[in-house]
């Protein structure tokens, strides 16, 4: 059964590589693709699995115990016929066969704690599943916008690159004219080699940045991944967020804070079960046995072969007679004794563990010490996400505002280089000048894309604080 379900799980996985494979990947399939490759959640999988069973373990120890029981034993010299109850001396075989079924009645409720103890701990379980979803989902896009970042930064050195090019090929037909002297040819191949080394520097960005991406996708290294570039929505840029509206759906959400409120119900349920082995232990139990004996015998046809003497009277001392048998004799059949023999029990049994060297009571007092220890996990946890959700709304908005400030830097930039141009080319300033002002303006360009993608992924770590689905 394990080894079916197996390769139904990796032809599902080699099924959904293909479809992946055929088609651009958006950030939500990126994080799907991941989760179905990731070995964390493999394993948490797994454990959660193992969990379950013990799950389903813990109900059907409610239910009665039954074992069945056949022997066959062989008896070699003197022993006691257990038919005639006369010493014997032979070898006997002998067959027994038993049913006994037990039910504990009453056991200080701790069967019923351990069911809610481990319907805790599989709902934990399943929380650390989705908690580690969670994280691999951030940090896919983390990397996927480094990724499209990179590609936009690409994309402006392409066309800084064109336009530096269109300017050289004016200024080498100038020279070519005589209306122009090499200074401003040489300047502007400068600046072209300068933009082309740039350019490759954002290429090899990007390659890094893939690489990091196809690394944490376990994504196969001889196969192209394409992405498909998100549209950034208004909302992602100027959305307003506060504390007091995340907090409270972060902790209705978020799989950590459930997974440490089951992990607490699942040690007081354990105390509680701790505390059920102090009291008596109630059982009704039953059984049905038989037995099969070659010295079982059947007497048959008695007939009267003579007398012995037994004895004299008191009196007279006269002698006295009875008369002595024959019989025809044969072992009893097997299938005639397995009914004849059957004996049948049932009965109520009363355990009640009085003195175990304080076992009991200590393991009373660590199970009291675990739930303690796992409430105070509870609120550490909730604690550090109120800090974190603190930071986080911090860190949006310091994006927010270091994004405006390089948007608005941006377009001084822009109006700068664009004045600064028109008198590179009336001849009213030098090259050194146009150089400066024009990679102010690319610097600028590349910053203001590093703090949009930077507050679009601050956005996105705010909607997970909020239990919304990862994606763009």
């Amino acid at each position: 059964m394990f080894n079916r379900i197996l390769l139904a799980s990796c032809f599902s996985l080699l099924l959904n590589t293909a479809a992946f494979a055929q088609t651009t990947m958006t950030l939500r399939n990126c994080i799907e693709y991941a989760w179905l490759n990731n070995l964390d959640v493999r394993q948490a999988t797994l454990n959660k699995a193992s969990v379950d069973i013990d799950k389903s373990q813990s109900r059907t120890n409610m239910l009665p115990s039954v074992s069945a029981n056949a022997g066959q034993n062989y008896q070699f010299g003197r022993s006691i016929d257990r038919f005639t109850n006369q010493f014997i001396n032979q070898t006997i075989r002998s067959n027994n066969m038993s049913v006994n079924a037990s039910m504990l009645l009453f056991g200080g409720l701790q069967l019923q704690n351990n069911i809610k103890q481990m319907n805790a701990s599989a709902l934990a379980s399943q929380s650390n599943i989705e908690q580690i979803k969670n994280q691999i989902a951030l940090n896919i896009a983390n990397a996927f916008l480094q990724v499209i970042q990179a590609e936009e930064n690409i994309h402006i050195a392409e066309l800084q690159i064109q336009a530096t090019t269109q300017r050289l090929n004016k200024a080498q037909k100038q020279v070519d004219a005589g209306t122009a002297d090499l200074t401003n040819l040489l300047g502007l191949n400068a600046q072209l080699a300068n933009e082309e080394l740039n350019l490759i520097n954002m290429q090899n960005a990007n390659s890094s940045a893939l690489l990091n991406l196809r690394t944490l996708m376990q994504w196969p290294f001889d196969q192209a991944l394409v992405l498909e570039k998100p549209i950034i929505k208004d909302e992602a840029l100027n959305a307003s967020h506060t504390v007091d509206a995340i907090y409270p759906l972060a902790l209705d959400h978020l799989p950590q804070i459930k997974m440490a409120e089951q992990q607490a119900k699942a040690a007081k349920y354990q105390r509680k079960a701790a505390q059920g082995s102090m009291f008596p232990s109630i059982s009704l139990f039953a059984s049905l046995s038989t037995v099969y004996s070659q010295s079982a015998k059947l007497y048959s046809n008695p007939r009267v072969t003579g007398t012995q003497l037994i004895g004299y009277t008191q009196t007279s001392q006269e002698a006295v007679y009875q008369p002595t048998y024959a019989f025809d004799i044969q072992t009893k059949a097997f299938s005639s004794q397995l009914k004849d023999n059957i004996g049948q029990g049932a009965g109520l049994s009363f355990s009640w563990n009085v003195f175990n060297g304080l076992q009991v009571q200590h393991n009373i007092q660590k199970a009291k010490i675990n739930s303690e220890i796992s409430d105070l996990n509870l609120q550490r946890n909730k604690n550090n996400l109120l800090n974190e959700v603190n930071t986080a709304v911090n860190n949006y908005k310091t994006a927010q505002y270091r994004y405006n400030a390089h948007l608005k830097n941006t377009d001084a930039q822009k109006t700068n280089f664009e004045y600064i141009q028109k008198r590179f080319d009336a001849g009213m300033t030098g090259m050194t000048e146009f150089t400066q002002t024009k990679n102010n303006y690319l610097q600028a360009q590349s910053n203001a894309i590093q703090a949009k993608y930077e507050l679009v992924f601050r956005h996105i770590i705010l909607n997970y604080y909020k239990g919304e689905q990862i994606h763009l």
